[in-house]
């Protein structure tokens, strides 16, 4: 049956069938032709796979996302990261980086991040010598931050499948994110030297960067809010998602008044797209779940990684490799669906930090959105920039460098992670 559904999922996805139903198409396939599985368990594990109070933190974010990207949030944000950065050489790009980080702390999703900064960054950059291949690269890795830095529907999906506190993997992913988007700004520091472009205004203005932060105050204090709340204790990562909507209707109805109420049904229909999509993604990715759990590749797969190495670092590299190599081919959510529940006995039983493991999962498994043939970030970016795949890909290998020395020395230096979860214990 695993031959099966693997070898007709491969065949759904060529033929380009959306991920949710080739998902839920290839599951049924197989249980049809070789099964003794009742059909109706394929209704019954979908509507299992998305009976989760955790998981409906992901509608919720994904509402408030909408609405902070139709309250032109993402404007005052690039506006407040113009003043801190834009001095220094390479600013204009490490503007773009760090507004797609403070975003990435209110939508929780790669795409609507690159969207909502690409579109207005990318013009600037072009104008400062720019080339579209780099503009495409660096999105696309900055566009990443969405899943990494908290709120992450990534993170939201591994705690409720495996029962982990989703406010530790919250403050798990801070540092981590906060490393890659360092990284990358180097890149760009980099990238304006070697090429002599964007050289920057070569002034820090307190007095401008203390009015910008005025004018942007209740856009920026947004992640404060959410990401605070939730570490803080104040309220769980699914009230989070509630308040959050509740605030983004405040700051575009009330304070920056950048919405109408006739704004609000496309709004909604937006926001129930996309949560759609994704909800349908896990719920069909439950089928494969089950399959795997009634073929017993759980135990089969812990039995061959544990007769490669016992080591907890090494058998979690061996994972992160299983991971990239799986996420170039499946969507970010539908192959965390499929894995965490065949992976996770592994790593608790030889007592690997649960949270560490999930950020480092979180991470590699994002990766994939940036890698073909999948990629959909990186087709995405290319989109926004105007630049062909060959072109795209140059820089996008760099950024993909850099998220994997931070897998790397978060594994070896797992403090980095486990900080901030332990202070809330």
């Amino acid at each position: 049956m695993i031959l099966t559904v693997i070898i007709t999922l491969i065949v759904f996805l060529a033929l380009g069938v959306p991920v949710a139903f080739a998902l839920g198409l290839s599951g049924l396939t197989a249980i049809i032709l070789e099964g003794d599985i009742p059909l109706y368990m394929v209704v019954h594990q979908m509507v299992r796979g998305i009976n989760s109070f955790p998981l409906m933190a992901c509608p919720m974010f994904i509402l408030a996302g909408t609405i902070m990207g139709s309250a032109k949030l993402s404007d005052r944000i690039i506006d407040f990261c113009r003043t801190v950065v834009s001095w220094m050489r390479g600013g204009l790009g490490c503007v773009a980086v760090l507004a797609n980080m403070i975003f990435a702390g209110i939508s929780g999703s790669g795409s609507a991040t690159i969207s909502a900064i690409g579109s207005l960054t990318t013009p600037e950059l072009k104008k400062q010598g720019y080339h579209r291949s780099f503009i495409a690269g660096i999105m696309a890795g900055s566009g990443v931050l969405g899943p990494v830095i908290p709120p992450s529907t990534n993170m939201i999906l591994y705690g409720a499948l495996t029962g982990v506190s989703i406010g530790k993997m919250f403050a798990g992913g801070i540092v981590p994110g906060i490393l890659i988007g360092l990284g990358l700004m180097g890149m760009c520091v980099w990238y304006s030297k070697k090429y002599n472009v964007d050289t920057g205004t070569g002034k820090f203005s307190f007095r401008t960067c203390g009015k910008s932060f005025v004018h942007s105050f209740f856009a920026l204090i947004t992640p404060v809010i959410i990401i605070g709340g939730v570490l803080g204790g104040v309220f769980t990562a699914t009230e989070a998602g509630i308040v959050a909507c509740v605030y983004g209707l405040f700051c575009g109805l009330v304070i920056y008044r950048t919405i109408k109420l006739r704004d609000l049904p496309g709004i909604f229909v937006k926001a129930v797209n996309s949560s759609a999509m994704v909800l349908l993604i896990i719920a069909t990715s439950t089928i494969y779940s089950y399959i795997f759990a009634v073929e017993n590749v759980g135990p089969t797969l812990n039995n061959f990684l544990l007769s490669i190495t016992t080591n907890p670092e090494l058998l979690t590299i061996l994972i992160v490799l299983l991971i990239l190599v799986i996420g170039c081919f499946m969507e970010t959510l539908a192959a965390m669906a499929v894995i965490v529940p065949i992976l996770y006995p592994i790593i608790s039983t030889l007592g690997i930090d649960a949270v560490q493991f999930g950020v480092i999962f979180c991470v590699a498994t994002v990766i994939g959105g940036i890698t073909p043939p999948v990629g959909t970030y990186l087709y995405l970016s290319m989109n926004i920039a105007g630049a062909t795949f060959r072109e795209a890909i140059r820089y996008t290998a760099p950024c993909v460098g850099i998220m994997c020395i931070v897998m790397l020395i978060c594994l070896y230096v797992p403090q980095l992670i486990t900080f901030l979860p332990s202070l809330m214990a």
